[in-house]
């Protein structure tokens, strides 16, 4: 899924409901095809949806990018990001080589070195879920956003472990640990985590159909099968 969040510093706090988008997403077929190339077929799909969702937003200057890893997947969506952050510097390198960001900080998440109130849009993507610190750092998102800032994430929610191509608590158990799956959360659980910081839910966008992970999980099998 995807959360539009929104910082409530000096507005008023809303009644608690939020909007769940349920519309169909698209992407052009020159992305799409790029993706495959550069991804390989399982990630480029799952890639793929990740693009279409974060295309739909609003990115209000300046931007920092929480866990950008290589920048792919942003250097598709945006032209220009203020702040680039991932701990991993090797990482950094690549995303450097994307020309889309002015600067870049090499710390964990939850040590941001942003002024307060600095941000006008945060964006992640596919990062919070791995997060060990997961409350410092939305504690971290919160201070550093301007009032009505906002933080756009995605993540995969605890469906994800009952839409995998093979039906079984074990199997899934060690797919959630290759991947590093920390905060499979439920909807709910996000926006409680989310309010205690005082960051409000606006919208959730469902992403990642059944279809799309049971695909994405059989192509990854094939994939270190062949390999």
């Amino acid at each position: 899924m995807s959360m539009n969040v929104r910082s409530q510093k000096d507005t008023p706090p809303q009644s608690g409901a939020y909007v769940t988008d349920v519309r169909s997403l698209h992407l052009d077929a020159p992305t799409f095809r790029m993706l495959l190339e550069l991804q390989g077929p399982s990630l480029g799909l799952w890639r793929a949806a990740e693009i279409a969702v974060l295309r739909e937003q609003v990115y209000e200057q300046p931007v920092l990018d929480l866990g950008c890893g290589d920048g792919l997947v942003t250097s598709y969506v945006l032209t220009k990001v203020e702040v680039g952050l991932d701990p991993d510097k090797k990482v950094l390198a690549q995303a450097a080589e994307r020309g889309i960001y002015e600067r870049f900080e090499a710390i964990p998440a939850e040590e941001l070195p942003l002024p307060d109130e600095s941000m006008g849009t945060i964006v992640s993507n596919s990062v919070l879920e791995h997060l060990l610190k997961i409350d410092a750092v939305l504690e971290q998102v919160a201070r550093v956003l301007r009032p009505g800032g906002r933080l756009l994430f995605t993540v995969p929610t605890e469906a994800f472990s009952t839409w995998l191509f093979l039906p079984s608590r074990r199997y899934a158990a060690w797919r959630n640990r290759q991947l590093a799956h920390r905060n499979l959360w439920s909807v709910e659980r996000w926006v409680y985590h989310l309010r205690r910081v005082g960051l409000e839910v606006e919208m959730v966008r469902p992403y990642l159909r059944r279809e799309l992970v049971y695909a994405w999980d059989a192509l990854e099998l094939l994939q270190q099968i062949w390999i």
